[in-house]
Order: C-alpha cells, then sequence, then structure tokens
C-alpha cells in the first residue's frame, strides 16, 4: 500500500466516523423536548464513504463540481468539518435550526455545496445541464480560458427509478455531452427492499446506448487478491453469481455465517477450502465486504484511469451500512444504531469519551495526516463560490401605438436587443422545449443562431429553401435547443442561472414554455428556486381569458403556481408597455445579490 492510500484509508475512517456520531447526536445526545425521531442516514453515508474519500481526496480538481447524492450529506460534511471549513456548532445542530441541513443546500448550508440535493434525480440531472452550461461559456469570446471541470453526481441507485434521468441522458446525447461522471452507490437497497436481480444490465445498456462510457466496480483489492489465490476463480464466480438478497443478508450476519455458507456451496477438501480456512471470521467478513466501491484504493485507481471527457458513469458495488453493525441489513435504510450498539462501535473505532467531535478522533498519525490534506489539489484554492460583475440594463422600450399581444410584444422586445450590442444582449442565453417558434423567440435566434459546441450546415439554407427559421447552429450561437421535456427546461435554466456562481461568469438565462406545461417541469423548476439560480421564465400565452389556442394551452393554475412558489417574482402582464416595464424590471432583478439563508430578493420573473 502506497503512502497516499495508508492516508486515504486513514481519512475513509473518520469520515464513517464523523459521518455516523453526527447523525447518533442528534437522535441520542442532543437536549430534545420530545421523543421523536430526528432521523439522518447512517448506512446510506457509509456505503458512500470510500467513494467519497477517493473522489475528494485523490481525483476532484477545483475546477470540478459534484452533486452529491442526498444521503451523503453527512459524509459531505465530515469532509468540511476534516478541512476545517465547517464549526463544529453547525454539526452538532445536525437537522436543527442553523445547523448543516439533511440534504446538501446552497442556500442554507455555510460549507462549499456546488449543487443542492435533496429532490432526488434532479441533482443528478443538473450537473448535465451544468456541464453544458460550462460549454456554451467557454465557446464565447467572454469566456475564453475558462477552465473544464468535471460536473460528478454521487447518485443513490434507486434515483434511477427517476424519469428526469432518462431525459436528461437523451438531451445529454443530443448535444454531445462530455465532462460528465456519475457514480452509482450500488449497494442494491433502498428505502422498501431490495433492488431487483438483473435491473442494472439492463440499466448499463441505456447508457451505452447514449454514448457514455460504463465502468463496473465490482471488486475491491483484498477480494482480487484472493482471485489470485488457488481456488480464486471459484470464490469469483460464487461472489458474481450470489442474488443481491442473499448476499446482504449474509454480510449482516457476519463472519461465522459467511464461512459456514462458502464451504457448504465450496468447500472442496482442496485449494478453496484452503483459501477459506486460512482467514479468521473477522478476516473473511473483511474479504467477503470488500466490493470495489467499498475500497478507497481500488475507486482512487479506477477514477484515476480516466484520461478522457467522455460521459463516464460508474457501477461502484457497495454494502449498505459498510463498517457498521446493520451492515447489510434491509431494514438499515432509515434505520439507526441504538445507543449499544454505537458504544461498542465507537470502542471498535478507537474514539474516547470526550474526543467525539475532535477532527482527528480517530487518527493516529495527526500531524503526518495534516500534511497529506494541505496538498489536497480540490481544496487548493480555497471556497469556489465565484461572482461576476452586474451587466447595465438598457431602456426596453416597445412601441404601443398599435394592438399587439403580450407574447408578440416579448418577441418584439428580444428582436430588438438581437440588433444592438449591448452587454446584456451578449450575456442572454434563451432556451426552449420545442416550442421556440410558436413562443416568439424565432426572430432572436434568427440573428444570435443556435449554440453548438461545433459548427453545423442548415441544409434549407445550403439550397436557398425559403424559410422564416434562419437556424444555424455555431458555438457564438445563443439560443440552446431543448426537446419537449419541461423537466429538462428548468434544469438548464437552473444550472445557467448559477454561471456566475459555479463559473464565475455571469449568464440571464430566458427560457419559454406553453403555460400550463409548466406544471410538467415544477419540481425542477422549485428546485432551481431553492438553490437560488437566476433566470426568466416566460409562459405564453399569459392572461386568464382564454386565447384561441383553447384550454389546453392555457391555465388559470399557472398564475397560482406563480403566487405560491418561493424564490420566484410573478406577473400577469396585460399590455405589451407594461410587459416592457416587467422585462426591464427582471433583467436588473436576477443581477441582484443575495444575503444567504435569507428568502428574500430571490431574482426570478415570470411573465
Amino acid at each position: 500500500m502506497t503512502a497516499n492510500s495508508r492516508h486515504l484509508k486513514t481519512i475513509e475512517r473518520q469520515l464513517l466516523w464523523m459521518s455516523h456520531w453526527m447523525i447518533h447526536h442528534a437522535n441520542h445526545v442532543r437536549p430534545k423536548e420530545d421523543d421523536i425521531k430526528v432521523g439522518g442516514h447512517q448506512a446510506s453515508s457509509a456505503s458512500m464513504v470510500s467513494i467519497m474519500t477517493a473522489l475528494y481526496f485523490s481525483a476532484l480538481r477545483p475546477e470540478d463540481r459534484v452533486a452529491v447524492k442526498p444521503h451523503a450529506s453527512p459524509v459531505f460534511h465530515a469532509i468540511q468539518h476534516l478541512m476545517g471549513n465547517l464549526s463544529v456548532e453547525k454539526m452538532k445542530n445536525f437537522r436543527g435550526f442553523g445547523g448543516v441541513q439533511s440534504y446538501p443546500s446552497r442556500t442554507k448550508d455555510v460549507d462549499d455545496v456546488d449543487f443542492s440535493t435533496g429532490s432526488v434525480g434532479l441533482g443528478v440531472g443538473i450537473t448535465s445541464f451544468a456541464s453544458l452550461v460550462q460549454d456554451y461559456i467557454s465557446a464565447k469570446q467572454w469566456g475564453r480560458g475558462l477552465l473544464l471541470g468535471r460536473m460528478v453526481a454521487l447518485v443513490g441507485d434507486a434515483e434511477l427509478d427517476e424519469g428526469n434521468i432518462y431525459e436528461t441522458l437523451q438531451e445529454g446525447w443530443k448535444n454531445n455531452l462530455r465532462n460528465t461522471w456519475w457514480i452509482i452507490d450500488y449497494n442494491r437497497q433502498s428505502l422498501d427492499g431490495i433492488v431487483r436481480e438483473g435491473l442494472f444490465e439492463r440499466i448499463e445498456k441505456i447508457f451505452d446506448a447514449f454514448g457514455w462510457d460504463v465502468v463496473r466496480v465490482k471488486h475491491g483489492v483484498l477480494q482480487k487478491a484472493a482471485f489470485e489465490e488457488p481456488g480464486g476463480d471459484r470464490l469469483r464466480d460464487w461472489i458474481d453469481n450470489c442474488p443481491n438478497q442473499e448476499y446482504a443478508a449474509l454480510t449482516f450476519m457476519g463472519g461465522a455465517v459467511w464461512r459456514k455458507r462458502l464451504m457448504d456451496d465450496l468447500g472442496d477438501q482442496g485449494d478453496v477450502t484452503a483459501l477459506i480456512e486460512r482467514r479468521s471470521d473477522a478476516e473473511l467478513a473483511a474479504l467477503m465486504e470488500n466490493l470495489g466501491g467499498n475500497c478507497v484504493e481500488t475507486m482512487a485507481r479506477t477514477f484515476e484511469a480516466i484520461e478522457h471527457d467522455r460521459p463516464t458513469c460508474f457501477l461502484a458495488y457497495t454494502i449498505k451500512g459498510w463498517g457498521t453493525p446493520t451492515a447489510g441489513h434491509k431494514d438499515n435504510h432509515g434505520g439507526l444504531m441504538n445507543t449499544s450498539q454505537f458504544r461498542g462501535w465507537q470502542e471498535s473505532m478507537g474514539v474516547a469519551d470526550g474526543q467525539e467531535w475532535e477532527r482527528f478522533a480517530t487518527v493516529a498519525q495527526a500531524e503526518e495526516l495534516q500534511g497529506f490534506l494541505s496538498t489536497v489539489s480540490f481544496f487548493e484554492k480555497g471556497p469556489r463560490r465565484f461572482s461576476d460583475d452586474v451587466i447595465d440594463v438598457p431602456e426596453i422600450n416597445i412601441d404601443s401605438s398599435r394592438e399587439i399581444s403580450t407574447q408578440m410584444a416579448f418577441g418584439k422586445i428580444l428582436d430588438d436587443l438581437s440588433k444592438g450590442q449591448s452587454a446584456l444582449a451578449e450575456r442572454i442565453v434563451t432556451t426552449s422545449p420545442d416550442v421556440t417558434g410558436t413562443t416568439s423567440l424565432g426572430p432572436w435566434v434568427n440573428r444570435r443562431k443556435l449554440f453548438a459546441r461545433t459548427k453545423q450546415a442548415d441544409a434549407f439554407i445550403e439550397h436557398r429553401i425559403p424559410s422564416t427559421a434562419k437556424w444555424e447552429f455555431a458555438p457564438d450561437g445563443q439560443h440552446i435547443e431543448l426537446g419537449i421535456a419541461e423537466m429538462n427546461l428548468m434544469l438548464l435554466l437552473g444550472a445557467a442561472g448559477l454561471s456566475h456562481s459555479v463559473f464565475g461568469k455571469r449568464l440571464i438565462p430566458i427560457g419559454t414554455v406553453y403555460d400550463p406545461f409548466v406544471c410538467r417541469g415544477l419540481d425542477s423548476l422549485n428546485y432551481a428556486c431553492y438553490q437560488d439560480a437566476r433566470f426568466i421564465l416566460i409562459g405564453t400565452p399569459s392572461g386568464v381569458t382564454l386565447a384561441p389556442e383553447g384550454g389546453a394551452h392555457q391555465s388559470v393554475g399557472t398564475p397560482l403556481i406563480g403566487m405560491s412558489q418561493d424564490g420566484l417574482a410573478a406577473f400577469e402582464p396585460a399590455f405589451a408597455d407594461e410587459l416592457a416595464v416587467i422585462i426591464q424590471w427582471a433583467f436588473a432583478y436576477v443581477q441582484k445579490g443575495l444575503v444567504r439563508r435569507t428568502l428574500l430578493e430571490r431574482g426570478r420573473a415570470v411573465a
């Protein structure tokens, strides 16, 4: 084992301890007015600790960004505490007022959260769109020199039941996605049970179909070494063919049960028997629990081997509850170690009473580890929350001497901006889910073009076929065309609306959608508002009276959403000149600063 590997093992152990102590303290130690469970996810944190250790302390660079699996929030906060970026007081109030959040939050946590997570699946999807936004910025003259980072999602395997994941995959393929990693914690257990056999072979095929590399990380260094011993090939076959439920149950029951089962199935009074008998019960349990995702050395090597920018899915096999008394039990998702279990586990971790909150509570060589931490690439430049200058907003005027719908007036306002050379127009990026033309973005797109990393030909233009849509795809294009999936629209607006903070380059994102279909993307819209993304959303046609298109494209419900959604400023304009005033105000409002942890001045506008 190399020196770096030893340090990673040391960090892994400390993170396992601190993440679990934080949860235990909130539920069993911190004074409470009642006996109601505070909650937390010890087992889900345990399955992620090796992956996150290898990622944060070996693989990541300062320009990389991470969406952390919601239930691994305690591990993330333990990492920040280990690096001296988070106070003990915040962790003592885990899931309490003023403490670290249940799930990573850009607006409520004080440590360096890149993307909020919580509504499962959305934190995964936003990394794909953040990568697209990064490409968009780097292709512009004003964005040259941007260091391209990897957009990384730490994914719970049950999150892949969410439909928005597959909408995101399709959109990524259409936009030649790159610099995106999804690392799946494949512990094969969800809230209510065990994942079905064979499911992930099918999911792998889906990723492959959309152009992703799939890296299966199934065995750790202990298992790989055992496979090289005489009889090891038979052990490997047994592990690879063992059903998920059976493997989980045997893990929970421990080394003696592992021994009996393996001897019953594989014992041959020869090589396999010798392989098993060379190990004590504890060593045998450690061997069988040494899946790839629970082996920090294996994960570090796997990450290090990726030298390309193709989107990559890592299927990391793990044990839910790894390293704890609840490992493998099917009820451990929301379960907690009881007081006696935790006391025994604390002793096995070597943490003395009164030392539980120490940064190096489980570390024997603290000074040596501190020296290693000072060299970790990801943290070397400090906090990675950026900002950008506020862009001046020119006067927005529209001719109100003739009768015009507010929808047409919106298109005319953008068309007028497209003709000029203002700094504001340069930073506007528009997007729409296959309704660009019918939501009045056509003139803007004709002048400002569509974005693509490489220039693409239009056969209609080449053959001089008349068309109102003179669409040219080019790196300097300022419109991102989406398929008809409103969840993707809101995720892209959310990613683009964080560009000033994530990439240090301000965008003014404008999205258009048919009015009632806001509901299709409502979860993503709420998600974008929750993390203080800045954008303008145009729902057409506006108004609560019936437009000529009929009720299918208009709803009295949408204004109610605008009024009720936190972090959203909503308008229902009736006149063109009124719309001009609102749009001018909105361009300034989405650039307003935010005092962290307040619910005021969250700049988005709906017209």
